[in-house]
């Protein structure tokens, strides 16, 4: 997916990504403890954030390395214009830049960051090994990346639900939503650039929506929606209806509607 696409959809849900991004707050929260567990505060005078969209990361790594420089980068605009606001009311100084991840680093000056940091944002990276070289070069020698993304697990029962509804229609199963890495694949192409003392830990957490259709409208909000199936019209509106029918049936409980989240949290050191 080009990023001007994802540029345009998240600079759109900026105003709404705040109230339904809640599994991404745990997330910020989760990586910083992990960073808190491994960095060595003093040694860090250069921090760089990937994909930091409304600064949900930005605010709570800022107060904690206060000391050091911090630029923070997103594709998208309005998320930017999301973060600034969030960082002026912390009193909080950051250097926002608005570019495609995986294209600046290869701009930037080679051994230049002590800490490269991401929150709940290589699940979009096109070629995710590549980006991973990138900021290995940006790293000095000693510093490390710390990142959160999404495992298989993500939004199973929903998957599910899918593979029914297509088998139920008579057509051949399509992937929905993004493709998505396990921890041994993000550990392999750790290792094949060159990252040393990877660790990788997951969690599974479940969240409860009164509907599918609540469910779906809270991904729309964080602009987090994509689609490998292009097919529009009536026969999508009837895969759509066919797939929410086959989701109720199956999983619905007293608490709702059950959603899985697989969260990763990734650290890799350079030699």
């Amino acid at each position: 997916m080009g990023s001007s696409v994802v540029s345009s959809r998240f600079s759109a849900k900026a105003e709404s990504y705040e109230k339904y991004a809640l599994v991404q707050k745990q997330m910020a929260a989760g990586l910083l403890a992990m960073i808190k567990r491994a960095a060595h505060h003093r040694s860090i005078k250069h921090i760089l954030e990937i994909g930091c969209g409304t600064g949900g990361l930005t605010h709570l790594a800022r107060a904690h390395f206060h000391e050091a420089s911090y630029e923070a980068l997103d594709v998208a605009p309005g998320m930017l214009q999301k973060a600034q606001q969030k960082m002026d009311q912390h009193q909080l100084t950051c250097t926002f830049i608005q570019s495609d991840a995986e294209e600046w680093v290869w701009n930037q000056q080679e051994k230049s960051k002590d800490q490269i940091l991401s929150g709940a944002c290589f699940q979009w990276f096109v070629q995710p090994e590549r980006t991973l070289s990138g900021l290995y070069r940006l790293l000095r020698p000693g510093g490390s990346l710390f990142f959160s993304t999404f495992g298989t697990a993500t939004f199973c029962e929903l998957h599910d639900s899918f593979t029914r509804a297509h088998a139920n229609l008579g057509e051949e199963s399509v992937r929905h939503g993004l493709s998505l890495l396990d921890a041994d694949q993000w550990i392999q192409m750790l290792e094949s650039v060159g990252y040393e003392d990877i660790q990788a830990t997951t969690q599974k957490v479940i969240l409860t929506y009164p509907t599918v259709r609540d469910f779906l409208y809270s991904v729309k909000a964080i602009g987090a929606n994509t689609n490998r199936d292009q097919a529009a019209g009536l026969g999508r509106r009837k895969l759509m209806l066919e797939m929410m029918d086959n989701y109720e049936q199956q999983y619905r409980s007293e608490q709702g509607i059950p959603v899985t989240y697989e969260i990763m949290y990734v650290h890799g050191k350079r030699g």
